[in-house]
């Protein structure tokens, strides 16, 4: 276990709870007509789930050691550098999305946004991707257009989904 490993986690978590902690302040409303805090109450309780599980995952790592992974260190940075790859390829990606979601629209740039995403992870078959890329582009649009009532750009798209 590396010492940065549990203060990486443990500064998500203080994070997690001050994301959590300020969007109890927020009016919730009810489940049929939520409030502006609804949703970030939701995703701060699995931020600190989330960071919590990971917290104690490291600690507990620390605790056992791992006389294996020294040896697995020897492969590490092939393996490294090709997730550092990835990494700024769906970073190049995400600005990609950001600049697109104007013009373009939501629909199309968060479709795009996630085949390429899926492709980068490694998922070739195309007809499932697009399958799982749209599914997500619809729950997205269904959950944040029309029931949060969240005003996102719908670009070339505006006059069929208006």
């Amino acid at each position: 276990m590396k010492a940065y490993d549990t203060l990486f986690a443990g500064l998500v978590l203080a994070a997690s709870i001050v994301y959590e902690v300020m969007a109890l302040w927020m009016p919730r409303g009810r489940v049929g007509q939520p409030g502006p805090g609804f949703f970030p109450v939701i995703v701060g309780a699995f931020l600190v789930l989330t960071a919590a599980a990971c917290l104690i995952q490291t600690l507990a790592a620390g605790r056992h050691g791992n006389p294996a992974g020294e040896a697995a260190e020897d492969a590490v940075p092939a393996q490294s550098a090709r997730q550092t790859g990835k990494t700024w390829l769906l970073l190049i990606f995400l600005v990609l999305y950001v600049f697109a979601l104007q013009p373009v629209g939501f629909p199309i740039a968060l479709t795009v946004f996630l085949v390429a995403s899926i492709w980068v992870f490694g998922y070739r078959k195309w007809l499932p991707v697009a399958g799982i890329a749209v599914a997500l582009t619809v729950i997205s649009y269904l959950t944040f257009v029309v029931w949060l009532k969240v005003p996102l750009p719908l670009g070339i798209l505006s006059d069929i989904l208006d």
